[in-house]
């Protein structure tokens, strides 16, 4: 079997688990009549069928109970504060003005020479912004950090992408990843001196996403429900795509979620470059 698929993900977590990576500060402090099930139907993101995918895939899930329950909130945690933080992604591409300043600035030389040293993100500094910025730790974060480990070496899964339209499955595909490095963007030449256009264009379509109008995170896959006739953008649509007949765990979601902290993360360095060159 390929390294780093969802199995390895599963055992990873539950080794980590039992070794320590939970607190009992960190558990859940709510009652949940249906236990996890509960928190499974309140990502409004999966749709019913994906709902039932999940809840099935529980009777014979390794994890413990109290495991799952905190994973699953804190996803719907982070869901939730992701989107109250979309709209800082927002404001470079309401003005006009500003937004072209802004794309003439990044294909200035003085800017993309800069691109090799910007766009590289240890896989510890993800973790480190997930936990600090959105106080994300006990389970979830163990789980993250395997799924930031799965990111990292995705290509060994065999996995097909896992970004549903175009623009995301763009970034997805220029996202690579050096035992050096860390995470990098190739947006210019080894020699540093030769902008990729391309390339440059996938990360600015994928920048404007991650600020586009509007509270949703994902792009929504076509459910099953609606596969003929169907629309991708349907309200019932479920950001981990298309379900499948066998209930079965998925890390797929998660991993989509690193791909956008990632996306916010550089966004952010760019962003502030950007306004430390317009400040007088």
């Amino acid at each position: 079997m390929p390294r780093f698929r969802d199995e390895w993900v599963i055992d990873r977590v539950l080794f980590d688990f039992v070794s320590g990576g939970s607190c009992s500060c960190c558990g859940l402090q709510h009652f949940l009549p249906n236990g996890t099930a509960d928190l499974i139907g309140a990502i409004s993101d999966l749709d019913t069928d994906q709902q039932k995918s999940e809840v099935a895939a529980l009777a014979f899930h390794p994890w413990p109970p109290e495991l799952r329950d905190q994973v699953w909130a804190d996803r719907v945690r982070l869901r939730q504060k992701l989107k109250m933080d979309k709209k800082r992604y927002q404001e470079i591409w309401q003005d006009e003005t500003q937004k072209q300043n802004f794309l003439e600035w990044c294909r200035t030389p003085e800017t993309f020479r800069n691109f090799r040293r910007w766009f590289q993100l240890a896989r510890t500094e993800v973790m480190e912004t997930i936990q600090q910025k959105y106080n994300i730790h006990s389970a979830f974060g163990v789980v993250l950090c395997a799924v930031i480990e799965q990111v990292a070496g995705f290509p060994l899964t065999e996995y097909p992408p896992d970004g549903r339209g175009s623009v995301e499955i763009d970034y997805e595909g220029i996202l690579t990843y050096d035992r050096r490095g860390g995470f990098t963007l190739p947006l210019v030449q080894e020699d540093g001196e030769t902008l990729m256009e391309e390339n440059l264009e996938i990360w600015l379509t994928e920048l404007q996403n991650i600020g586009s109008p509007g509270k949703q995170l994902l792009q929504r896959g076509i459910s099953s429900a609606k596969k003929d006739g169907g629309h991708e953008d349907d309200e019932d649509g479920d950001a981990d795509g298309p379900t499948k007949d066998a209930a079965k765990t998925s890390f797929t979601s998660d991993r989509r979620i690193i791909r956008l902290i990632i996306a916010r993360i550089w966004a952010d360095l760019l962003q502030e470059k950007f306004r430390e060159q317009q400040t007088p």
